[in-house]
């Protein structure tokens, strides 16, 4: 199968099968890919796309920019205390079902504990996870304020965290207590609990977390550049 990459403007689009019946799905069934579209999405997984299902659109984007691939970074190095006492999984490249449709996300980082409920080999349940962490850029801010709220509320997911270094002053902000029974664009707020915090204060991780998080830590610009070492001789 021949794959096509993204442009520098975005992604392409690319319709997933329509249902075969005019029966409408069941919003607590949980819905399965056709098999060619999960092969398809596991091969552009394997071979380092992000593929993404989006009203029913397949949507192949870029990777993380260096600059959310080091904040992502500093996160997990604020995380692993609490990920080796408790035996938690941290996860760069699995996909979040967005019910009841076909559709799934695939966030910047996920925190889980060991076992968590698989729909299929992409997807996960979204419920049966700790945290998203969505890094916004310029070209991905408007989906990850506008669309992801809603999509990982309707996932169930607990805790939504946004990272966003592209206005002064950077800030992150901290979604929880989704609401139940959420639509397909459902208009209203999707986390009851909504906390943001600007760079240089703190946003506080309720439990199982329970820490508070400095936000320069995200931030930090003045870590010391590695430059190649010169040969010996």
């Amino acid at each position: 199968m021949a794959l096509t990459k993204p442009t520098r403007r975005g992604r392409h689009d690319r319709p997933a099968p329509r249902r075969q019946d005019n029966s409408a799905p069941d919003e607590h069934e949980p819905q399965e890919l056709p098999d060619e579209v999960l092969q398809l999405c596991l091969e552009l997984k394997a071979a380092d796309y992000r593929a993404e299902i989006r009203s029913g659109q397949i949507v192949v984007s870029p990777w993380m920019s260096k600059e959310s691939n080091d904040i992502i970074d500093r996160l997990t190095n604020v995380l692993i205390p609490l990920k080796l006492v408790n035996g938690w999984r941290f996860h760069y490249n699995w996909a979040v079902h967005i019910p009841p449709l076909l559709d799934h996300r695939l966030p910047d980082m996920i925190v889980a504990r060991r076992e968590v409920e698989y729909l299929d080999p992409l997807r996960v349940h979204g419920h049966s996870l700790l945290l998203v962490v969505e890094v916004c850029s310029p070209g991905t801010r408007k989906a990850d304020w506008q669309e992801k709220p809603l999509d990982y509320a309707r996932a169930g997911v607990p805790l939504f965290l946004i990272v966003d270094p592209v206005p002064t002053p950077r800030r992150v902000t901290l979604m929880s207590d989704p609401l139940p029974g959420l639509e397909p664009f459902d208009v209203r707020q999707p986390y009851r609990k909504i906390a943001t915090a600007e760079e240089g204060e703190v946003v506080e991780l309720p439990e199982p977390f329970g820490i508070k998080i400095e936000t320069s830590a995200l931030f930090d610009d003045d870590e010391p550049e590695t430059t190649p070492r010169e040969p010996a001789g």
